[in-house]
């Protein structure tokens, strides 16, 4: 099975663009977006454009990469980064 037949499968297993969806090394991406790969130490987030190849992830190895929300959580309320700020001086 060549690596396009691969990739259509998983967006079609996905729900046809599923942001849970993952995609495999060697794949060609389908979408334009930002993805995000990781291992048990951390995460890399990269810019993909549709045709692009999934690169290895953050350790060499083969991984799955998934697309990413094109916007901020608002989960705060305020839709800011609020549980990062400290008051002046704190630190």
């Amino acid at each position: 099975m060549n690596q396009d037949a691969i990739a259509q499968q998983e967006l079609t297993a996905g729900g046809g663009g599923n942001t849970t969806t993952g995609f495999a090394t060697g794949t060609k991406c389908l979408s334009s977006g930002t993805y995000r790969a990781s291992n048990r130490y951390m995460d890399v987030v990269q810019i993909y454009v549709a045709g692009d190849v999934f690169l290895s992830g953050p350790d060499g190895k083969k991984t799955t990469w998934y697309a990413l929300a094109p916007n901020l959580s608002t989960k705060s309320g305020d839709g800011g980064f609020t549980s990062v700020k400290v008051e002046a001086g704190t630190i």
